[in-house]
């Protein structure tokens, strides 16, 4: 005699979990050290050389911050007026910054005296860079003119003046000693040379343009503008690759993180967004009290610091942990003992083994035997009183198994009030389940057919009928409603599509 195939419970897709790799690597920075810094935190810069300390500037401040401490190790405070973009050098040993009367200084770290002052411009600037020589320096300004700067004559090499707006953002190459790229709130991108007396690439963003980054070929280039990233192929001359918005408001800051393996963009909305830079999918989100105006990660990627909008400065970092390799030791086990006798038992096999499946003889559960012995109504009955949290799966199995059966109808008959209300809750608690809904309506009319002729009899079982009427009335409402909004979607689309294939031909007309 074959065995009774046990009731196999349904299942259903599940919702993907968020505690993902990506998750658990970037959960493991610290608890934020919060700083309180002497105006908005405007720009962030980490070191490339060890020990990768970083560099925040705020105000009429630039603060150098220990890496290993986390504390302030030296502050450059004589200025009269707002400094910008303090950034190191790549041996960690000078910095350059731009001043809001126009002027760009040059610092020697450890005697924070001035080495260079560089004047040419006419306004604040707000973008300095080393170049890749390390004898090179970069700036914008707003007064729409960038300028490459000679470091032992302190004279400007070339100046461009092809933006029509503020100069917000730049970034140095790290393939070529002579390129460097621009972003303005005019919404362009473009692409220098100091060889060269103008730009040799341009590409619109298509919004005022916050932050800019490159990738270390120095073929691809990444802009920030309103709350819209956007890839470009500088190699494929100006190219757009890809673009993808996840922020509600402007993006201020973009970064990579130390392997170039991520993408880290900061927002108004007081969000950090990491991105994987193979599909540019959020992998990980971090939100802060305040909106971010700068963001950095250490070579390293030990350390996530964040400027902040109300004058804080944030610092993740991870903890060091000495892993010390522990040899345990194996207790021989004695014969006779419990030990010996249950050895093994939690073992699991490698991925290459054999595994040879003993047959055991299962025990049925309650409702498989009520099942096996035809006693329909019982079994329906035993997995109603399960409790609520774990009895939705296995109810919808057995309602199913009982359809195939040809017995749904002789479990739901003779019952009394109290027999019958669970059944109407299930029912009408899932029947706006798309999991459930089509099963749930072919049971619902089982019901209505069996308890049709009593209805008024039981004041409860009356009053469920009513509630699963307007259950099943709201969703049809909303389902009338969302169908309207679909052909309402429809149509612009369509009108949408038309009028771009009238502008094709009358361009290819032309």
């Amino acid at each position: 005699m074959a065995e009774f195939q046990r009731l196999g419970v349904r299942k259903f897709p599940k919702i993907a979990t968020r505690q993902t790799s990506e998750t658990r690597y970037w959960k493991k920075l610290s608890f934020p050290i919060i700083v309180k810094e002497y105006g908005t935190v405007s720009h962030v810069d980490f070191c490339r050389s060890k020990p990768h300390d970083f560099i925040a500037t705020c105000s009429s401040r630039i603060q150098i911050y220990s890496s290993s401490t986390n504390q302030v190790n030296k502050s450059f405070s004589n200025f009269k007026e707002k400094v910008y973009c303090g950034s190191f050098r790549n041996d960690g040993k000078l910095i350059v910054a731009g001043r809001e009367n126009g002027s760009v200084q040059l610092f020697d770290v450890n005697s924070r005296a001035v080495l260079r002052e560089f004047k040419g411009h006419t306004s604040s600037v707000q973008v300095t860079k080393f170049m890749l020589d390390n004898l090179h320096v970069m700036s914008g300004s707003d007064d729409r003119s960038v300028v490459c700067w000679d470091i032992a004559t302190g004279q400007s090499i070339t100046t461009f003046k092809e933006h029509e707006d503020y100069v917000r953002c730049g970034v140095s190459s790290q393939s070529s000693k002579d390129l460097f790229v621009t972003g303005a709130y005019d919404h362009w991108l473009k692409v220098w040379d100091a060889r060269s007396q103008g730009s040799v690439l341009s590409m619109d963003h298509g919004s005022p343009v916050e932050s800019v980054q490159i990738f270390p070929t120095g073929g691809i280039c990444v802009s920030a503008g309103s709350n819209i990233i956007k890839v470009w192929d500088i190699l494929g001359g100006g190219r757009l690759l890809a673009g993808f918005s996840n922020h509600q408001k402007t993006i201020t800051s973009i970064c990579f993180d130390g392997d170039y393996r991520r993408l880290l963009s900061a927002s108004l909305d007081r969000h950090v967004k990491i991105y994987d830079i193979q599909d540019y999918t959020v992998v990980h989100s971090m939100d802060y009290p305040s909106p971010i105006l700068s963001l950095a990660v250490s070579p390293g990627n030990t350390h996530v610091v964040t400027g902040m909008a109300n004058g804080y400065l944030s610092i993740k970092y991870r903890i060091k942990q000495e892993v010390q390799d522990e040899v345990q030791t194996a207790k021989k086990l004695t014969a006779g003992t419990y030990r010996y006798f249950v050895r093994g038992k939690k073992f699991q096999p490698d991925k290459g083994d054999f595994v040879v499946s003993a047959q055991r003889k299962h025990k049925l559960k309650e409702h498989d035997q009520l099942l096996k012995t035809f006693q329909y109504s019982k079994a329906l009955d035993s997995v109603l009183r399960k409790p609520s949290y774990c009895r939705t799966p296995l109810l919808v199995s057995l309602l199913q198994e009982l359809i195939r059966r040809k017995g749904l109808k002789r479990a739901l008959a003779g019952r009394d009030e109290d027999g019958l209300v669970p059944i109407l809750e299930f029912i009408t608690r899932y029947v706006s389940n798309p999991r459930y809904t089509v099963l749930l309506i072919d049971v619902t009319n089982a019901v209505l057919d069996i308890y049709g002729p009593v209805f008024g009899q039981s004041a409860k079982v009356d009053q469920l009928f009513s509630r699963l009427k307007d259950k099943i009335g709201s969703e049809i409402h909303f389902q009338q409603k969302s169908f309207e909004l679909l052909g309402s979607l429809d149509i612009l689309f369509a009108a949408a599509i038309s009028t771009s294939s009238f502008t094709t031909d009358l361009d290819e007309g032309e």
